[in-house]
């Protein structure tokens, strides 16, 4: 008598696990995500939709190419079990948090965390751009590399693509530079002034004595380059002197120029003198060879004239 009981709460419980088993299959195959396309370009708009659990709560998060979470939202499953949600557009212009690449878009029921789906999407250049062109973007930094404590230095900035100086916001394209101080401290720059496209420039002083590490990050066209330079702070007044060596060294030249043009004035002058003192030289030999012959005849006449007055005595 007692053993029926007992043999229908076994069975009653291998059925309820059964069910379970079953049930919780069917709730982890319940979610189904698709979106409007995979590959997107500038402008695109981001459409998801598929079917959940009925009145579930989605949780739906993208991460760019570098891991990184640049999006996440939550949609609400509607009684019949649909969903559909425009997520987003795709900037115009590539930034640092939106760049070309792959993209990972998850979404995850908020009551299941075993209910999850996953889409591979990709965000690339216009169908304009020339194919086949690897985009290279490269970044470079000139400063002094050793100052005085407190003087302002001028750091030069060049952003290229291919090569071609390329056009964009300082704030954007060199959001994330910044300056590594010996006491191991780390300062953004935030303060840039555009000279002409694609060249930047930025003010550098300290107070602190040793080497600074000035890193430098550009980003344009959801592509990043990064250039480091060192500068070592000394007391005294480094670019004061080195100025004043300068302008020692034009006043030196300026000097040369002025002796080398009175030297060629001072020789020209004597050349004149020379070619006068010839000229003179040649005039007195000439006069010279014209006066000879007469005073020879006046010699012989007064020759004669002895001659004959010796006779006559």
């Amino acid at each position: 008598m007692h053993k029926l009981p007992l043999l229908f709460v076994f069975t009653t419980s291998i059925m309820m696990i059964i069910f379970a088993l079953v049930a919780q299959n069917a709730f982890a195959q319940a979610l189904e995500l698709n979106v409007n396309q995979r590959v997107f370009s500038s402008g695109d708009t981001l459409v998801a939709f598929g079917k959940s659990v009925p009145n579930d709560a989605l949780i739906i998060e993208l991460f760019n190419p570098a891991g990184s979470l640049v999006l996440r939202t939550q949609i609400d499953v509607g009684v019949e079990g649909s969903f559909s949600r425009i997520l987003m557009e795709w900037p115009v212009s590539p930034t640092e948090k939106f760049r070309f690449g792959i993209y990972s878009l998850v979404v995850q029921s908020s009551r299941n965390a075993d209910l999850r789906a996953t889409e591979v999407l990709s965000f690339q250049p216009s169908a304009g751009a020339a194919p086949g062109v690897e985009r290279e973007l490269a970044v470079q930094i000139s400063v002094p590399a050793v100052i005085g404590k407190d003087e302002v230095a001028k750091a030069v900035i060049q952003v290229t693509m291919n090569d071609v100086l390329v056009k964009g916001d300082a704030v954007k394209t060199l959001q994330d530079s910044h300056i590594h101080f010996p006491d191991g401290s780390v300062e953004p720059i935030d303060t840039f002034t555009v000279l002409e496209d694609g060249i930047y420039l930025t003010d550098f002083n300290s107070s602190m004595l040793g080497h600074h590490t000035i890193h430098i990050q550009a980003s344009q066209q959801g592509l990043i380059a990064s250039s480091v330079s060192g500068v070592f702070v000394e007391e005294g007044p480094i670019l004061s002197l080195g100025n004043e060596i300068a302008k020692l060294n034009n006043n030196i030249e300026s000097l040369r120029q002025e002796t080398v043009g009175k030297t060629e004035e001072i020789s020209e002058a004597v050349s004149d003198i020379g070619n006068a003192v010839s000229d003179i030289g040649a005039a007195a030999g000439q006069l010279t060879s014209l006066l000879l012959p007469i005073i020879g005849m006046i010699a012989i006449i007064v020759a004669l004239q002895a001659t004959m007055l010796a006779k006559r005595k």
